[in-house]
This record gives structure tokens, C-alpha cells and sequence, in this order.
């Protein structure tokens, strides 16, 4: 019944229930802004100090052009979360001598988003003879994940796959989970995220999609990452895979990357990842099942495929 229907009395009680309901919530929001700023008082007191008080003005300017890479004109205030950033992530990649945590600068973020497309670009499928079907693939990305999913028809159409992951440094974990969930059982474990705060299974969502009778994985030295990740859900998940080149780069670890204002983004080491066989191979790679550094992968893969 609409509020308007009933008699006065219950419309001011209706009223003033929800006026004490909003002013709680009011109240709330209130205390736990107090609560934030009272958590990053010491913080915003320096930020506030330093960039309108500060009376070296020409440090200011050099810092910032350092570690932003850009003259920004005075407005040591609006930049200054980014030029923290920047030193923080600088420190912890010495201290740790890890580069994967960084401040993205506006130019920097934009030219790897078109160096990822670019490179995405160069997968490619052949068709190497009557049995047997190629697929290179040489990032995982969106735009790599729409390259394998508009290919499974023809994918299909042959019992041999050749997947050449040599020289992929990885990429996106979701999208190449997706695309591993193609070739493994439903419900199987492709990988698990370990975090600070809680773990993550990624498992397959479909029915087994591409069935093959055999699969063979290239890999050398700098294959890495998100690429290490597809070859150890398709290796411990099937029984038909056989991995043929050098031992992989071995980075059993993973990173998030935050956009932030103006275009800044910043990236770090979140995660550990760990193999549906429980292996976290940081530092140690993923053996060959047959070692080959020859200059002709494809045919010596073709041999091993009639043996």
C-alpha cells in the first residue's frame, strides 16, 4: 500500500522511520570518511606540506620530471600520488631486484596496449599437412583468446595439433585460462591464484571443446608466465601432450595491473600461481618432455607426431 493511502498518523511514523534509517546511514559515511582520513592522516599532511610548502621549487620540478616524465608545471599537488607511486614501486623492484612492479606513465600505458594488439596480431594457424594443424600463438590477450575461439571449427577438422608458444612472455591469466578451457574436462583445475588476502581456482567451465590424438607444445627459454601456466593445465590434464624445446623461463608469479587518473596505471606482483598439480615453478621453469634447440622446430615436432 502506498504511503499516500494511509491515515496520517502511520504516514509520519513511515516518514520518520525512514528519515532516522538515512540519517544512520549519513552517519556512517561520515564516520568512516573520519575513520579513512584519520588512517592516511600523517600521509596527507606531508602530500599538503611538501607540495605548497616546500621551498625548493627546482628539486620539486627535477623530481618530478624523473620519476613522471613530465614537467607538470607546478601542480605538485595533483601529482603527487603518482610520484610516490613511482618512487615506492622503484624501491621495492630494488630491494627485491623484481621488475614486474612499476608506475605506468599516460604514454608508457598507451603504448603497451597497442604493442599488445600488435603482437597478438602475429598468431597464426596453419594447416601443415592432411593430419595436421599448427596454431603459434604469441600472447594471451583478448585479442589472442577471439583469435583461438574463431579458429576452433577449423581447428577441429584435423586430430594433430602443433601449439608453438616459443617467445610468448604471457600475458592475461583470464584469457588464457579461457583458452585452455577449450582443450581440458570440465571441472578441471587449470590453476590456482595464491594471494594475500584469499586463493582463486581457475577450473574449466565447458565440456571438453577440441579433442585431439595428440598435442604437441613448443617452448624454449622465454616462454613464460601466463604461456607456462596453458602448457601445465594441458599437460597435467591430458594424457596426449608432449612438450618438445628448451625448459621454460620459470615465472610462477603473477600481477595485477590498476588504472589510475590522468591515465597512470600502476602494476605489481599480486600472486603467486600454482600448477593443477600443486608446483609453483617460480625460478625453475617447466622441463621439456624432448630437448631440441634446433633451427627447425616444426619438422622435428612433425617427426615425433608419426612416432
Amino acid at each position: 500500500m502506498k504511503i499516500k493511502n494511509l491515515p496520517l498518523e502511520e504516514q509520519l511514523k513511515r516518514y520518520k522511520r525512514r528519515f532516522r534509517i538515512l540519517l544512520a546511514l549519513f552517519v556512517l559515511l561520515i564516520a568512516a570518511v573520519g575513520f579513512y582520513i584519520y588512517l592516511n592522516f600523517d600521509y596527507l599532511v606531508f602530500k599538503h606540506f611538501i607540495s605548497h610548502h616546500y621551498i625548493y621549487t627546482d628539486t620539486l620540478d627535477q623530481l618530478y620530471k624523473e620519476e613522471l616524465k613530465r614537467d607538470v608545471k607546478g601542480s605538485y599537488f595533483s601529482y603527487f600520488d603518482n610520484m610516490v607511486i613511482s618512487v615506492v614501486t622503484r624501491q621495492i623492484r630494488s630491494i627485491n631486484n623484481e621488475r614486474y612492479t612499476y608506475l605506468y606513465t599516460p604514454e608508457s600505458y598507451k603504448q603497451t596496449k597497442i604493442e599488445e594488439k600488435e603482437e597478438a596480431a602475429q598468431s597464426e594457424i596453419k594447416v601443415l599437412n592432411d593430419s595436421t594443424i599448427y596454431m603459434r600463438i604469441t600472447n594471451f590477450s583478448k585479442y589472442t583468446k577471439k583469435f583461438v575461439y574463431d579458429n576452433v571449427d577449423q581447428l577441429k577438422k584435423y586430430p594433430y595439433l602443433i601449439i608453438d608458444l616459443r617467445d610468448n612472455y604471457g600475458g592475461d591469466i583470464p584469457a588464457m585460462a579461457d583458452i585452455s578451457d577449450l582443450f581440458i574436462p570440465k571441472g578441471s583445475t587449470i590453476a590456482t591464484d595464491k594471494m594475500r588476502m584469499f586463493n582463486w581456482v581457475y577450473k574449466a567451465k565447458k565440456d571438453k571443446i577440441l579433442d585431439f590424438k595428440k598435442i604437441i607444445i613448443l617452448q624454449n627459454k622465454n616462454t613464460a608466465s601466463a604461456s607456462e601456466n596453458m602448457i601445465a593445465a594441458l599437460k597435467d590434464n591430458l594424457d596426449n601432450v608432449t612438450l618438445i624445446g628448451e625448459t621454460t623461463f620459470g615465472k610462477g608469479i603473477g600481477q595485477f595491473t590498476m588504472p589510475l587518473k590522468r591515465g597512470f596505471a600502476v602494476k605489481a606482483t599480486t600472486l603467486l600461481w600454482f600448477t593443477p598439480s600443486g608446483e609453483n615453478i617460480q625460478g625453475k621453469g617447466i622441463k621439456p618432455d624432448i630437448y631440441y634447440a634446433g633451427d627447425d622446430f616444426i619438422n622435428y615436432a612433425l617427426l615425433k607426431l608419426t612416432e
